[in-house]
């Protein structure tokens, strides 16, 4: 029973808890860092910790909701402890470390992270070195639970209890629990032995991985649920205790005496005496030049983009210098009031760094930084805000009142082919300790909650599946409802980290220390998440993998040019019909947007024809301008009826598109341009207070302007109605030119922009089966492997329109191999004899390759595989056998015996390859067949697989033209009078009847017809049993 009376009982403080984040290293609890807090103040306590297995978790959530709580803020990590981090030692034992100060903090960071880097075996490892390299002022340290060292190794106690008494002086406590348990009593027992014989204080620890002994169940649960079970604790109560349930528990355990456990409890108020650690929310913008004042690093800056417009200004018309020249001056005005002249004089060295590491960031760009035209000056875009076919607003990207109301920091995100040099750029620019991924806690989510609730009681994943995926419509149902409401206490608790797809942390101190770092899979990422970052202000660059950059690189580097930057794009494309027949006849698959299911139907019916329209396009198709949409795909006349608000509109076809439009709109009303992206916001949340004067105001200039009251109250009613589904412009208009690059290049370089996205969608079959439909319209064919044309990858010839399938990609074949082969094939050969004797002296292809390759058809000029398959066997072990260790004499008396050998075997009748071994062969190596005999009909198959667990499903491999399909068979159609299956696998059938049935799906208890179909085969004529 809870405590009514907590407050005058005695005071302790809960040094030793756990919460959802210590599960990315070991899955253990479902409560937040808030449910720890409130209990904490409900106990009348004064801190809250951040202990954490392995690390401090996310302490600056901590530090928020303490602060949020009124209480102290105590930074704290449960290591993992070996004796030496670089044996392979898993004994992983616990030792708890309180940070004393902010010293102390970043010394508990500095060796998590170290143990991370250099002691990772399972867990992040501290050991002796890094234990005692600890300042003993700057910590404090507990002999930590039944997982401590002093218990888990043998004959280490003493020794280690006295290192670290003679180390850490008063600072180091022996860890007592109240847990009625054999063997926490035993441990008690050993740890009272060493109080007496060393004099050294305990310290009392709960241990809390849950609040109230009623929520053990839910822990068991997340454990039972991922089949977790820690036989150690079973009987442990590890919940968050009143100091009168302590005592009791402490008087049922009877190891110590009441003024021992007392007193252990009392010393955990040892925390009151820590020195408050400060962090705060100021901008953390790492800078390149320290010693540098603001007005220095603003000429440093001016002094750049003074040397690029001169560079630029080259391809721009004279007329127009003053118009730039003011751009400029505009955005070096918001740069130098923000104080924000460290992020771009970083980036700049970073993008150019990586360029000439030979990364590739997009000419376009993502979110609002290509409004920005020091954007462009600085290598970040190569759009031209000032020369779009679309308005783009450089407030839209940075803005005074922005910036300095909200503190917050400008915020590109690089678009790249390759994201990883991107990311060493910045290590050798501001140092390897100052840049990391960032993390991602991934929480759980209701259906997965609820999955794991259901294997928790025991069910069947077939019994709760289809539930998961409908679970609103259960919620009142009488079994599953009960189910579903448990899982919601799960909901949120961490299930997972990774490294953040494109994320990095960037300081101009350690981060290592500052921050810490730990090992997600591979990668050492910062423990920081990105939402964190940015409410703690830190700089996080985004370096985000684009694969249409990655097709469009590679496919200007097969051809030899250089990638043309947006001005030449525009001259390219403008009145090129080549490249817009792409969009109205659908051969799209691959190009940015347009190449999806669902776009290529929509750019087909809208048949964009200039870079304006095709922004347009992207804009319109998203969900929220579903109303509209079709009126814009179909071309539809359309127009507000007011002149001012239509000639706004004009560049987006009279449809309130961009928020650019309503920016416009208030701009043209009298509102600074510097306030317009902040008053969209006002706008959409409407209110009270706020929106009255913005109203009035958007009136009187308007009227200012048109004279016409009555238009300005319908425009204000259109951009209320509107402002919450305007799309940004600049990346509308980044997402079209990206597809134009790879329209471009699709229309005058075919060839090789199959051959690059084949290559890069090899292993993807459902995009390679769409890049397959478009390549008749090109005339080009793609060819399987051979000798003399493939290389690794799939590799173009230019004189035959055909692109070769690569070796690489062929189980047990590799790119070495390939390129040998290749090289082979410069030379002119006799016979097969003479080509396999040079490939057995100059290459390191072994005999299993050759046959995979010799039966896959590679060496088909040569032969049929029967017989090049009877020749390797002859070379490699029959009488006249060759091999290059033979002597050169060995060699030159046996070589004439294989040709007269070999030419009897060349010369003899074989069988026809089996059909069914030739396709299952080719699926194993290649993961699919390509094997057909095009003048066989349609109606003929082979069975490759059947599966008779339900409803008997067939799989067909249609020889014809080697696609393969499922048809489900009916048991009575399926088995012959005998019971037995009337086709097997390998059979070669011809079908004589099917028909296609609607499938249904169980909803609400029910099953219901669904639009998708299964193909039923009735009856088929057997021929052959492969």
């Amino acid at each position: 029973m809870r405590s009514t009376n907590v407050l005058n009982d005695i005071r302790y403080e809960n040094i030793h808890k756990h919460s959802k984040y210590s599960n990315i290293f070991t899955p253990d609890c479902v409560i937040s860092p808030e449910d720890l807090a409130k209990r904490a103040v409900e106990l009348g306590h004064k801190t809250l910790c951040t202990v954490e297995h392995g690390y401090a978790g996310n302490f600056y959530e901590y530090y928020d909701v303490a602060k949020k709580y009124g209480l102290k803020f105590i930074f704290g990590m449960e290591f993992y402890y070996v004796k030496d981090r670089f044996e392979k030692d898993k004994t992983n034992t616990h030792l708890l470390v309180l940070a004393r100060n902010d010293r102390g903090r970043r010394a508990l960071n500095r060796i998590m992270s170290e143990s991370n880097k250099t002691g990772y075996y399972y867990k992040p490892r501290i050991d002796e070195e890094l234990l005692f390299s600890l300042n003993p002022e700057d910590v404090l340290v507990t002999s930590a639970c039944v997982a401590s060292p002093v218990n888990k190794y043998k004959d280490y106690g003493d020794y280690f209890i006295r290192r670290c008494r003679e180390h850490f002086k008063d600072n180091f406590y022996l860890e007592i629990q109240s847990h009625v348990h054999p063997v926490q009593e035993k441990y008690n027992k050993l740890i009272k032995y060493y109080h007496q014989k060393y004099d050294i204080p305990l310290i009392h620890a709960n241990d809390t991985h849950y609040i109230y002994p009623e929520d053990a169940k839910d822990r068991d649960i997340l454990l039972q649920g991922k089949g977790i079970f820690y036989d150690d604790e079973d009987g442990f109560m590890l919940d968050f205790p009143d100091s009168s349930t302590i005592l009791q528990r402490y008087r049922e355990q009877g190891v110590f005496s009441q003024a021992d456990v007392i007193e252990a409890m009392k010393n955990t108020l040892v925390v009151d005496d820590f020195e408050e650690i400060v962090l705060n929310k100021d901008i953390k913008m790492p800078s390149l030049y320290p010693n540098l004042s603001h007005e220095e690093k603003v000429m440093k800056l001016k002094g750049i983009v003074g040397k690029e417009w001169n560079k630029d200004k080259q391809h721009i018309p004279k007329h127009r210098h003053k118009e730039y020249m003011e751009a400029i001056r505009f955005e070096m005005n918001i740069i130098e009031k923000t104080k924000m002249e460290d992020y771009f004089l970083l980036n700049y060295e970073v993008i150019k760094r990586a360029k000439e590491k030979g990364g590739v960031l997009t000419r376009t760009g993502r979110g609002s930084a290509p409004s920005f035209y020091l954007n462009k000056l600085l290598g970040f875009t190569e759009i031209d805000r000032l020369d779009s076919p679309i308005t783009l607003y450089p407030t839209r990207f940075m803005s005074m009142s922005r910036i300095l109301e909200t503190k917050s920091l400008p915020d590109i995100d690089f678009n790249c082919a390759n994201p990883e040099i991107f990311a060493e750029a910045c290590k050798e620019v501001l140092g390897e300790d100052n840049v990391y991924f960032m993390t991602a806690f991934g929480t759980m989510k209701i259906s997965a909650a609820f999955r794991n609730i259901c294997r928790s009681e025991g069910l069947k994943m077939s019994e709760y599946n289809e539930i998961a995926k409908n679970l609103e419509e259960y919620e009142s149902d009488r079994k599953w409802g009960k189910l579903i409401a448990k899982a919601k206490k799960h909901v949120g608790a961490i299930d997972s980290v990774s490294p953040h797809p494109c994320a990095y942390l960037l300081l101009d101190e350690s981060i290592s220390e500052e921050v810490g770092v730990i090992k997600v899979g591979n990668e050492l990422c910062a423990v920081i998440d990105s939402y964190t970052s940015d409410v703690w202000k830190f700089l996080k660059n985004d370096f985000l993998k684009v694969t249409v950059w990655e097709i469009i690189a590679d496919t200007f580097k097969l051809i030899g040019k250089p990638i043309p930057d947006i001005r030449e794009l525009t001259r390219l494309v403008e009145n090129n019909p080549k490249v817009w027949d792409l969009y109205e006849k659908g051969f799209t698959a691959t190009l940015n947007q347009a190449g999806t299911d669902s776009g290529t139907p929509q750019v087909v019916q809208y048949k964009p024809q200039s870079i304006r329209e095709l922004s347009a396009w992207v804009a319109a198709i998203r969900p929220s301008f579903q109303s509209m949409k079709q009126v814009f795909l179909n071309r539809q006349p359309f127009e507000y009826g007011i002149p001012e608000f239509d000639a706004i509109l004009k560049e987006a076809d009279n449809f309130v598109l961009y928020q650019e439009n309503i920016m416009s709109t208030l701009v043209f009303s009298g509102f600074p341009e510097d306030e317009t992206y902040g008053l969209l916001k006002a706008i959409s949340k409407k209110v009270e207070g706020i929106i009255e004067p913005i109203h009035e105001r958007f009136i009187n200039g308007f009227v200012a302007k048109t004279q016409n009251e009555d238009n300005a109250n319908k425009v204000w009613k259109i951009v209320e109605d509107a402002v919450g589904y305007g799309f940004n412009a600049s990346h509308s208009l980044s997402v079209a030119l990206d597809s134009i690059y790879g329209a471009y290049l699709k229309a005058e370089y075919p060839l090789e922009y199959y051959t690059v996205v084949l290559n890069i969608y090899e292993d993807d079959t459902k995009m390679t089966a769409k890049i397959m439909k478009e390549l008749d319209y090109f005339g080009i064919k793609v060819s399987p492997i051979r000798f003399g044309k493939s290389k690794d990858h799939y590799s173009p010839d230019r004189d035959s329109l055909t692109i070769y399938k690569g070796l690489q990609s062929v189980k047990y074949l590799n790119s070495k191999i390939a390129m040998q082969l290749y090289e082979l094939a410069d030379k002119e050969y006799g016979s097969f004899l003479d080509l396999y004797m040079d490939i057995l002296d100059n290459t390191s292809v072994n005999s299993k390759q050759m046959t995979i390759l010799i039966k896959l058809d590679f060496f088909n000029d040569y032969g049929k595989q029967q017989h090049l398959l009877q020749a390797i066997e002859a070379v490699n072990s029959g009488k006249n056998r060759y091999s290059k260790t033979h002597t050169e004499k060995t060699k030159q008396k046996r070589i004439p015996l294989l040709r007269e050998e070999l030419n009897d075997i060349f010369t003899t009748e074989v069988e026809a390859v089996d059909i069914y071994e030739q396709v299952m062969f080719e699926k194993d190596v290649l993961g699919y067949a390509t094997f057909t005999k095009p003048q066989v009909k349609p109606s003929y198959y082979v069975i490759t697989e059947i599966n008779t667990k339900w409803t008997p499903t067939i799989t067909m491999y249609q020889i014809k033209t080697g696609i393969e399909e499922k048809l489900k068979m009916k048991k009575v159609n399926f088995l012959n009078d005998r019971g037995n299956p009337v086709i097997n696998e390998g059979d070669i059938i011809r079908v004589e009847d099917t028909y296609e049935r609607f499938k249904n799906k169980l909803v609400d208890g029910k099953w219901v017809q669904t639009e998708e179909v299964d193909k039923y085969l009735v009856s088929c004529t057997k021929f052959v049993k492969g």
